[in-house]
């Protein structure tokens, strides 16, 4: 296992920062994923820590040892790339004991190693088949295998599954973590998925135009957003536009108008002026009836039957167009297009942002 520290990493390309003063720790044994979308930095970052590239500021460090100038051959990492990168004219053997091979590892030793890392993939009944004859999630397999027959103290994994079809995306990513857990080896995991990032890691970091925006678990970097950027990618959000004055330094609270009906809400700093509201779809709900809590009406425009779920496009008075899910949904008790509904912004379970949508002033304490 090994911890990777990044001390204000920057990499250029040309007067491009791809990574833009990176500083952060992954814990040793942990499962990190870098979470973005295309051109964000992730791949560049992963590249930089195998040391395909080299960053002009900043420090990498593996445990204690500063990493900057090692070679990338020297810094014991195994490798998962998007292409899986096998040789087609090798046996499922030959191309997972290739890394041994090249250490000069004996031949005893190979067979135990190799055999032991086809169990794991559940490729050993396989070992004499050519990958060409094999389908992706095979091949991918035997990827995933050659890179962890090595027993490398850090794994590098850039997309691994994309090229893969959605139900074996599903049970390869429920693999790797599996095997990742059983072997104990610090992973770093690159993917535009952020589905797959919450199924598989212990922290995400969410990057954007270099940035890392935010580093958290899974379920708080969905509960608590740190700006708007995080808020829209991870998962889906309705953004809604609010005012917010009156606010009382003695209890903290301030006054936020939206769509003319006032709302209290606790404030983390001292604000007024324009505010962005980020809710859930599924936070948010549908009253047939005045509940007490201030309703807002709205018109159904769309229904989608989604199985497990259905998801409501409706309108509300102003014209503004909100997302809203219910789960677990009998198909006779779907509510239909066009229908009068009464929305609940249960606005005490969303995210407030100021105007620029950077700045928390208020998040759901759940």
């Amino acid at each position: 296992m090994q911890k990777v520290v990044f001390d204000h990493v920057t990499k250029y390309f040309g007067t491009n920062k791809a990574v833009n003063d990176a500083h952060f720790t992954i814990e040793a044994g942990e499962f990190f994923t870098l979470l973005g979308p295309s051109g964000c930095g992730k791949t560049t970052l992963l590249r930089t820590i195998a040391g395909f590239y080299r960053q002009e500021e900043g420090d990498i460090y593996f445990g204690d040892k500063k990493m900057n100038d090692v070679p990338t051959h020297e810094r014991n990492i195994g490798m998962v790339f998007q292409n899986y990168a096998i040789f087609p004219h090798m046996t499922v053997f030959e191309n997972v004991a290739y890394g041994l091979k090249a250490r000069n590892v004996s031949k005893k030793e190979i067979e135990t190693r190799v055999m032991e890392a086809l169990e794991m993939v559940e490729l050993s009944h396989l070992r004499d088949r050519v990958p060409s004859n094999m389908s992706g999630g095979q091949q991918q397999r035997i990827a995933l295998a050659r890179a962890i027959v090595i027993r490398p103290g850090l794994l590098l994994m850039d997309e691994p599954l994309s090229n893969l079809d959605a139900k074996l995306r599903v049970k390869m990513r429920s693999d790797i973590r599996r095997l990742q857990k059983e072997l104990h080896i610090t992973t770093i995991y690159v993917t535009h998925d952020q589905e797959e990032a919450l199924a598989v890691s212990d922290r995400i970091a969410v990057m954007s135009e270099g940035r890392v925006q935010q580093i958290a678990s899974p379920g708080d970097i969905y509960a608590y957003p740190s700006n708007q950027f995080v808020a829209n990618f991870i998962g889906t959000s309705n953004f809604i536009t609010g005012e917010c004055d009156s606010y009382s330094s003695h209890s903290g609270e301030a006054v936020v108008k939206l769509f003319g009906t006032d709302f209290r809400l606790p404030l983390q700093n001292d604000y007024e002026g324009k505010v962005l509201f980020a809710l859930r779809p599924e936070r948010v709900k549908l009253e047939d009836a005045n509940s007490g809590s201030p309703l807002i009406p709205g018109t159904i425009e769309t229904v989608t039957f989604l199985g497990e779920k259905v998801s409501y496009l409706i309108r509300l008075n102003d014209g503004t167009l909100i997302d809203v899910q219910e789960h677990a949904v009998q198909p006779h008790r779907l509510r239909r297009e066009k229908a009068s509904v009464l929305v609940n912004l249960q606005l005490d379970r969303t995210t407030m942002f100021d105007h620029s949508g950077r700045e928390v002033l208020y998040r759901a304490a759940f």
